[in-house]
């Protein structure tokens, strides 16, 4: 069977390498000639990931039996209608597809069905200040279809928010964007998996975030469990229920993000697909659920096993961190020893991404990650010692020979 996996960056080579071993014959499309996924594909194809024509001609060139992604949301509509356009199985449907992608769809839904979410409107390069009477200041600016926090602004006042306008506009492909009421408070995310519309929750993560200046979200670190689960974790899934029916999600991955403080749960954004930080790898380590598998079952024959799902549970004596290496400023003369690393009992798996040479900037987004780091134990205690341990170990350096990661 041919397989079609739309993206070949980092978030995908999991999903690459495991398909070849189940003996599919991988397909990878991407943009990018010199991706990482393209040496490790069977086969590659030059084809936007964010273009439905591009990735569906591909598709139809190849002669593919099944398509998916992973790990990005832009890619998911693309993905959806090429699969509906060729007849091959699709968890969902291209409406549903649109509403989890952009943003200028699902904030409406979010509103029309009572799921909790951030005050928001609609602005283009014509809103006046007095378009959004009744806002209160600070306020979050982001593009309506964009991903890995790209373009995403906290603003103080008008004249912030006039002048981040353009940039924000241009990790867009539209001509408006979002702005909402900032909320201070804690994220969460919230993996799991639907079968004919019903949902299996499988892990509730602490999003351990930083600001940079006027980037705001910036995920550093994932935490299982949550410290929300005792309070929160049936208002949360109930909204996570609510979510599935109201977006008509009927199979495949979900992933959810959210926000905790002084006014509750509110729903920050939503995707349907396998989360982009490493939670292919976290996840089954944690769980036991192995959710890559999920993936190419459904994506091969458009249903999964439900078994492992049906008699799931939370893990009660299971701790789990993920940590995203950044750095400051500066080239990469070289990295650590990874290896060293991983032979360390409890670490699921890790890597430097950014090769020597490379020159390295703020961190203003996902795109800007240096690495990770995958951990487990059985005690919350032990876990922290792991993270301890390992961090210390961790070295990104200059040509100087300084340490450029940023603290955690």
């Amino acid at each position: 069977m041919k397989l079609m996996i739309v993206g070949g960056g980092e978030a995908q080579l999991n999903a690459i390498r495991y398909g070849k071993n189940l003996g599919f014959t991988i397909v990878v499309s991407d943009m990018d000639p010199n991706c990482p996924g393209a040496s490790e594909a069977d086969i590659f194809v030059k084809a936007s990931t964010f273009s439905y024509e591009e990735t569906f001609f591909a598709a139809k060139k190849e002669k593919v039996d099944a398509i998916f992604t992973l790990g990005t949301d832009q890619p998911v509509l693309p993905v959806t209608k090429t699969a509906v356009k060729m007849g091959l199985p699709s968890g969902i449907s291209v409406e549903t597809a649109l509403g989890v992608t952009n943003k200028r769809v699902m904030k409406p839904i979010f509103r029309a069905n009572g799921i909790p979410t951030c005050k928001f409107k609609l602005i283009g390069t014509g809103t006046k200040p007095e378009d959004l009477e009744g806002f209160r200041y600070p306020l979050v600016i982001k593009p309506v279809d964009s991903q890995g926090q790209r373009g995403v602004y906290k603003v103080n006042n008008w004249e912030e928010l006039r002048e981040y306008l353009p940039d924000v506009l241009s990790f867009s492909r539209e001509d408006n964007l979002l702005v909402e009421e900032f909320y201070p408070g804690d994220e969460i995310s919230v993996s799991g998996w639907c079968v004919n519309n019903h949902l299996y929750p499988l892990i509730i993560t602490d999003r351990v975030t930083v600001s940079n200046g006027p980037h705001i979200g910036v995920c550093i670190a994932q935490e299982y469990p949550s410290k929300y689960m005792e309070k929160y974790k049936d208002e949360i899934i109930t909204i996570s229920e609510k979510i599935v029916s109201s977006f008509s999600i009927t199979n495949g991955p979900v992933y959810f993000q959210m926000l905790i403080g002084n006014e509750g749960i509110k729903v920050n954004e939503i995707a349907v697909r396998i989360g982009g930080g490493y939670e292919d790898e976290s996840i089954p380590a944690i769980t036991g659920v192995d959710i890559l598998n999920l993936q190419f079952e459904l994506a091969a024959s458009g249903k999964v096993n439900e078994s492992i799902l049906k008699k799931y549970q939370f893990p009660s004596q299971t701790f789990g961190a993920v940590i995203f290496l950044f750095t400051k400023t500066g080239i990469i003369d070289s990295n650590g020893d990874m290896s060293l690393i991983k032979k360390i009992p409890g670490v699921i798996n890790g890597k430097y991404i950014l090769a020597p040479g490379r020159h390295v900037g703020n961190r203003e987004n996902s795109t800007s990650r240096a690495g990770y780091v995958a951990m487990k134990s059985k005690l919350k205690i032990d876990l922290k010692k792991l993270k301890e341990e390992v961090c210390s170990l961790l070295e990104i350096t200059d040509i100087n020979g300084e340490n450029l990661l940023c603290d955690f």
